[in-house]
């Protein structure tokens, strides 16, 4: 490899086939004089947006240069780089279209505030969106995205949604407890192959006013007996939900009310634990 004096010196003046191996160079000065290269190109400029080893400074300057203010490639590849000065990257945010937005919040590589900021832009522009949008964002976007276009009741993008692989059991179990969760959301999750056979999922829904019947009584069978009692006690279960409840009690031949706690005590001669007074024998 030439002296570094040298190649710093030749990146400003070399021509474009030699530029590109310079570009390479893991030098960072060498890299930041070639930026001020004449033949220094948008391609060239894409490339090194993309890189994970280029040095922050110089995704600072490449965000900045005015040749390239109009280049929607380097605007995403910067946005999605996470060397980038996430005051650069607030400001390329607002020139990304919504589906490449979208893209940023899944990527695990971009500083947390920077998809958090993303995810709070698409949320605010969902009302009105068209569904054919919606759609496409259910396919493409984080959680918590996709659980604010569930909330919006469109049963077509609710379909893509729940074939999410960003979803887990525990956000559902949360949407479906929300009450101002609208019922189409409810019912498609109640009659899905895969998340209707989750555990904490039936649970959840068994509570839930908007669950169609025929699912809750199917749902029921399957609750361990102190989950039971626990539903059975809960005041937000809806009322017609509650016989059904109780019949499947009489069916295991069990009480619908909680076992008293047995409470011990060690024994003075032997430390044998020994039942308090009053539990059955």
């Amino acid at each position: 490899m030439r002296p570094i004096e040298e190649r710093i010196r030749q990146s400003l003046t070399a021509g474009q086939e030699e530029l590109w191996r310079l570009i390479r160079d893991p030098h960072p000065e060498v890299l930041t004089n070639a930026l001020y290269n004449p033949h220094f190109s948008e391609e060239m400029a894409v490339s090194v947006a993309k890189r994970r080893n280029v040095p922050s400074e110089v995704l600072g300057l490449l965000a900045d240069d005015r040749r390239f203010r109009d280049n929607y490639k380097l605007k995403v590849a910067l946005s999605r780089n996470p060397k980038t000065p996430v005051r650069a990257i607030f400001s390329l945010l607002k020139h990304i279209h919504i589906l490449d937005l979208s893209d940023i919040t899944r990527d695990r590589n971009v500083p947390v505030t920077v998809r958090q900021r993303v995810e709070v832009m698409i949320t605010d522009r969902l009302k009105g969106m068209p569904s054919g949008i919606l759609k496409a964002l259910s396919r493409r976007a984080s959680a918590s995205i996709i659980l604010a276009i569930m909330e919006k009741g469109d049963e077509g993008a609710i379909r893509i949604c729940l074939d999410s692989p960003s979803l887990t059991e525990g956000n559902l179990c949360r949407i479906i407890n929300r009450q101002a969760t609208p019922g189409p959301v409810v019912r498609q999750i109640a009659s899905h192959q895969k998340w209707s056979l989750r555990y904490y999922v039936r649970f959840a829904l068994i509570r839930n006013f908007h669950t169609p019947m025929t699912e809750v009584v199917k749902f029921i069978r399957t609750m361990k007996t102190t989950d039971l009692r626990d539903l059975y006690a809960d005041p937000k279960l809806p009322a017609a939900t509650r016989p059904f409840i109780f019949r499947e009690f009489q069916e295991r031949g069990e009480s619908p009310g909680h076992p008293p706690d047995r409470t011990y005590r060690l024994s003075d001669d032997d430390d044998t634990l020994i039942r308090s007074a009053g539990d059955d024998v």
